[in-house]
This record gives C-alpha cells, structure tokens and sequence, in this order.
C-alpha cells in the first residue's frame, strides 16, 4: 500500500519528520518497507496485515498516525456527515439488486451535464504518487476517492446504458465482455455482474467494460458505490486472473459504513471539477441501517494478558483515540462500540491487543515469568508423559536417533504392508494421495525414511519413533489413539582399531530391543520365533510378557523393502507402548557388590536349527537355580563341516554364589547336569 506523505498531512497536521512517522507507524504494526521521492513528495510503502482492511486507504493510514501521536484527524465535511448513514431509498438512477447474497448495497446517483476532460495538476500529482496514471477528470476523481476513502468507485456513460438501468445479477452462461483493458473475457453463472436492460457492462468488483466506459463524449455518468461479497469477488479474481485496486479491497471486505460517503466526496469533487449536478436523489437499495458493534471488556484481563496494570482511565482515553467509544459498565467492565471500518475487533482479546500496540509495546517494562513449581509434577512423572521421555532417554542412549513423521500415510505404503483398508481411518477431502489415511502404525512411515536416507548415500542408520497411531474402535465412528514405537536399522558399523566395519544385522536389533525393556525394569518378557507377512522367515521375533505379544521385530522381506524404493537389509521393529507402558518399573534398588568370586565355564554344543535360544537358556536356569548369575553366546556358526540343518552355539556360563565361594567340584557338577539335560531335553552334541 503505497501512501503520499503530503496527502497523509491532509488530514493530521503534523511537524513530525519523515523518519519520525514511519517509526509510529511501524510501532502501530504499519510496517513502513520503503520510501521513494515522487515530484517532490515521499511516498511510503507500507505493509498492511490481511486483517486490517480498514488500512488500505489514506485515511485509514492517517487514522492510526492520529491516534499513535494523540493528534487531531481531520476528515473531508462531506465524509462526516454521511458516514454510517443510508441514503433515501429509490432515486435519481434505476437500480435493481437480483443476486442480494452476492451484492447487499448498492448506491448510485446519476450526475449530469459534466465536462469530461484532462484532471487538475494536483489530481494528476496525487494519482502519480500513488503509481496510477490519469486517465479523465472523472475516472481520476473515482480512483482518488477509491485511495483516499478505501471505497471503491466505477463511473458508467448513462447514455451508453441500454434502458438507463443497472441490474446486479450472475452472469448468464455463455455471456462475455470486454473490459476497459481491451480484453474479451468469458463469463459463467458463478460470476457476479453488472448489467444493463440486456448485456453485462461490468465485473462486479473488479473491473468495468469498455462499451459504458467514460470518454471525451459522455455527459451523463452514473456513479457507482456498492458492497460486494468478498468471497465471490475473491473466486472471480482467482478464475479470471483479474486483479485491480478495486478487487483487492473488496475481497479483505470494504467499510460497509463509507459506501455512501465515498460517494459523496467524489459527487462533491466532480461538481468542483468536472461541473455537473447531481440529479435527482442519491438511490441506495439493499442495505440494512448499520449498528455498531459492542463488546464488554473485562480490566482485569488486560494486567493478566500484558503482565501490566494500566488505570482504567487511561484504557478509555486510548480507546478513545482509535474512535472506539467506552463507558464503564458495573465493576471491573467497560463497554466498546466498535465502529464499522474495524471488522477485526470481535473480542476482548483484540481490544486487548488495540491497548498494546497505542500504549506502546516499547513502553512495557521487561520482565522475567515468575516460576511456579507445578503441583502436579510429581503426579507427571507417574504419568505418560514422564514414561515417554524416559523411553526416548534410553533409547537415545543405545545410539538411536529419533525421527518424527506425519501422522497422515499413503495408500501405497499401506498395500505395501498388506494392511486392508477395511478398518483404516481414511481422510474425507485428503490435500493429496499421500496423505489419505490416518497412520494404523508406524512402520510405514519408518521404511519410508529409511529408504529417503539409504538413497541420499546416509548409510549407518539407527532410528526410532515413539508416536500415535489411530485406529477405528469398536462401537461406530469410534476413533481410539494408541501409543507405539518403532525401530529402524541398517547399513555398516564404524569400525575402529579393535573391530573392523560391518553390516548391521537381526541381532544387533534384538540388543536394543533388550536393552530397552531391561532399562525399564521389564525382565519378566521372553523373545519367541514369530511368522509375519513382513519379516523374513527364522528372522523375526515376538516379545511376549505373561502369553501376550507386545512387539515383534526382524529382517523386513526384501520384496516389500523394494516397495519403499529399498535395495540393502533393513531390520525394524514395532512395540506396542500404549500395553507396555503398564508394566514400566523404574525404581532403582541397590545391590551390594558381590562378596565372593564368580567362576566361568564354556559350552560348546552341536544343535538343530529348530532349537531356539530361549529353550537352552530354560534349561541351564532351571538346572543351575541361583547359581548361574549370566549366560552369555560367544560363538554362532552354520556353514562348512556343519552339516545342513544345524548350528554351532558356545556359551559362557558366569557361576557364583551370595554365600559362599563355590569349588570348582561344585561347579563341575552343575555344569555337567546341564550338559546332560541339554542332551536330553534338546538333543544336542556337547563338543
């Protein structure tokens, strides 16, 4: 929005240099961008908020300059006496409102016997600081007052109108016009015009045509002020790419209390330069008598919002500048009647607001919150919310990296996964085909990083999740959230001058995975074999706790990684919080150091590839009791002089004893009953 410097003093008398008002403004939240020198005059560019409509105008500008610096505005004689007023109804100009939705006002008033020509120096001079050439003495004085008042205004040829009438209506289909640019648009019946007794002779809001166009000839104009809807102008414009001062002021929504008089000040310029007469009375139809708006303030708000008291007083004499007149009503309340041209004041908080900026945010002494200790605290940390971050804690601490998708997936990574859409929770107006669903988990968008980093040369990846997914409940139109966390790795370790680089594999997932529950007091959980559509077979596993699955992890099948444009080994897992959560236990209790020495023991044994891990560990528990304090695998192997179907497994077995120091008779007799039960039990070769 650009505004004259000479202009703007038209009407608030002010000694203030340049620099001086482009910081008030910029204080009042008028953000001067820039400044360039027109004929001897500075012309602000002054950034103007969306929902400051009431801005885009001189005198909207200069309205807030009066108020920053407690000066008087002076407004045109025959603005005052007309603003909030009605005309008389049926007048001079014939007028009919067809589409009242589209256009609820409309005035207009024919002025005759004018003399159309080249426009003053001085007009000439204000339209050129605006970036606008002249054009007519009457064309010129429509766009004067459209700058100054914020109104805009069309003039019509009268004689040029078919039936001397304007009737507001949609456009008929296959109707068309021609512009004042010269150019032939296409019209539709979402599109509101003005027309005449038989053709369309103008855009509503945007633009006139060129056959009712103002020209040297013209004697009679019929002048136009009217109120049209935002949202119709604002499709119009977008469909035919048309845009104009006009468009952009109707469409943020025009003061509906200067329609009348924006047209009385350019009746009052185009008698003083143009000559002509108003005939008859000024036609105003559509429009309902205006009311000011009010709103109830309550003072004890504005300390608790601002961290400042200001006296009640001083709360209406700030008011009182932006002409928001205030009475006191009852204790600790003030009423506001907010006048039409501020559409953005509806509430207390925005008179709040209004309070700040006048009083000068500048002016509020800075001060540090005061902090509060939370009663509720020690009930957080109980809570969920304290479990999350002890579970990113830890898994921070076991080298993974934390991510955070959209809560929203594809179709495409759904069928990926075979999940069926039956039970999904699917957008109904989705912004694009990757975001149709509610996620039902979370490894699809896991897989879905992976693959975004493996392709952008990230190699050693170590990821988690720990986030909601949604899920359809039971009874109809039930939607429950569920806490869940997934697990991503992949690529080569870093290697170092004690072990060489290599590639990630299912047991270094499995590390995590418990390493992870034991740092949440979980021991009583055991890892079972498990079959999924998507994980490798003899590479996936479930975690159980008392016959129920909370997790299951593994090598995720190389067909459904290629899905995810994903050519190297990826292993993931899924854990169910929401269950797991419950069985949290993070009291720390103190174990003294042991007071007697351990003794280890190898065993290296020869078993079927059906024999799981979880079955040797049962029987060197249950045959050694309190006696075995770790079991821990040292050696894996299939492949050469091991016939097919088989395994090769070495343990280290660490025995000790909390009374005494064992013997190694002792502990020669425990190790060989465990030998002899694995053999039993498992049929296993002891090597």
């Amino acid at each position: 929005m650009r505004v004259s410097l000479d202009w703007l003093k038209d009407f608030v008398e002010t000694k203030d240099s340049l620099e001086k008002i482009q910081q008030v403004l910029t204080m009042t939240g008028l953000e001067v961008t820039g400044v360039v020198e027109v004929e001897g005059d500075s012309v602000m560019d002054i950034e103007i908020t969306p929902n400051r409509a009431d801005c885009l105008s001189v005198l909207g500008v200069a309205r807030e300059l009066a108020a920053a610096t407690g000066k008087t505005l002076k407004i045109p004689a025959s603005v005052k006496k007309t603003y909030m007023k009605q005309g008389p109804g049926r007048g001079g100009a014939k007028i009919e409102i067809q589409d009242k939705k589209g256009c609820p006002r409309y005035v207009g008033c024919v002025i005759k016997n004018v003399k159309v020509g080249p426009s003053p120096k001085w007009l000439v001079t204000r339209l050129n600081a605006m970036g606008v050439r002249s054009i007519n003495n009457i064309v010129d004085i429509t766009n004067y007052a459209l700058f100054e008042t914020g109104q805009p205004l069309h003039a019509f040829d009268l004689d040029k109108l078919d039936g001397k009438r304007i009737v507001i209506r949609r456009a008929k289909k296959g109707e068309d016009i021609v512009t004042i640019d010269g150019v032939k648009r296409e019209l539709d019946p979402t599109m509101l015009v003005i027309a005449d007794k038989e053709r369309p002779v103008a855009i509503a809001g945007i633009m006139g045509g060129k056959d009712t166009e103002i020209s040297e000839g013209t004697k009679h104009v019929l002048l136009e002020s009217a109120y049209f809807d935002p949202i119709v102008i604002r499709k119009t414009q977008r469909q035919l790419g048309l845009a104009s001062e006009s468009s952009y002021r109707f469409e943020r929504g025009v003061d509906p209390g200067m329609i009348l008089s924006a047209s009385a000040r350019a009746q009052e310029i185009i008698k003083n330069e143009a000559g002509g007469r108003l005939s008859g009375t000024v036609t105003d139809v559509g429009g309902k008598r205006i009311k000011e708006r009010e709103i109830v303030l309550e003072l004890g708000e504005i300390p608790r919002v601002l961290g400042i008291d200001i006296p009640s007083g001083n709360v209406m004499e700030l008011f009182n500048r932006l002409d928001l007149k205030s009475i006191k009503k009852g204790k600790g309340k003030i009423v506001v009647k907010v006048p039409s041209y501020r559409q953005d004041l509806e509430v207390g908080i925005d008179l709040i607001e209004e309070v700040a900026r006048l009083y000068g945010y500048d002016n509020m002494p800075a001060k540090f919150p005061a902090l509060i200790k939370d009663k509720s605290y020690e009930e957080e940390k109980k809570g969920q919310v304290f479990l999350e971050k002890e579970a990113k804690r830890v898994l921070c601490s076991l080298g993974m990296n934390e991510i955070v998708t959209y809560t929203l997936t594809s179709r495409s990574s759904m069928e990926a996964l075979g999940i069926a859409f039956d039970n999904l929770i699917r957008l109904v107006n989705p912004l694009s085909s990757n975001q149709e669903f509610m996620r039902p988990g979370l490894l699809s968008e896991m897989l879905e990083v992976l693959g975004w980093n493996l392709n952008r040369k990230n190699t050693l990846l170590q990821l988690f999740e720990l986030n909601k997914v949604y899920l359809r409940g039971k009874d109809a139109g039930e939607i429950q959230e569920k806490m869940m966390l997934s697990l991503g790795m992949c690529g080569a370790t870093n290697g170092n001058w004690k072990d060489k680089s290599r590639d990630i594999d299912f047991f270094d997932l499995k590390g995590v995975v418990e390493s992870f529950l034991r740092a949440l007091g979980i021991k009583d959980y055991t890892l079972e074999t498990a079959v999924s559509f998507i994980f490798k077979d003899k590479m996936s596993a479930q975690i159980k706790i008392g016959g129920r699955v909370y997790g299951v992890f593994g090598e995720v099948k190389s067909e459904i990684a290629r899905k995810f444009d994903i050519k190297e080994k990826v292993y993931v897992a899924d854990i169910d919080m929401e269950e797991l959560f419950k069985r949290v236990d993070l009291k720390k209790r103190f174990v003294p150091l042991p007071r007697y020495p351990s003794i280890k023991r190898d065993i290296s044994m020869l078993a079927d590839d059906s024999v799981s891990a979880s079955s040797i560990f049962e029987v060197i528990k249950n045959e050694a009791r309190d006696l075995v304090r770790s079991i821990d695998v040292f050696d894996l192997y299939k492949g050469q002089q091991i016939e097919p179907g088989k395994k090769s497994l070495a343990y280290t077995l660490e025995y000790r004893s909390d009374e005494k120091t064992l013997k190694d008779e002792e502990v020669i007799e425990i190790h060989k009953n465990i030998q002899e039960t694995l053999v039993k039990k498992l049929n296993v070769q002891i090597r």
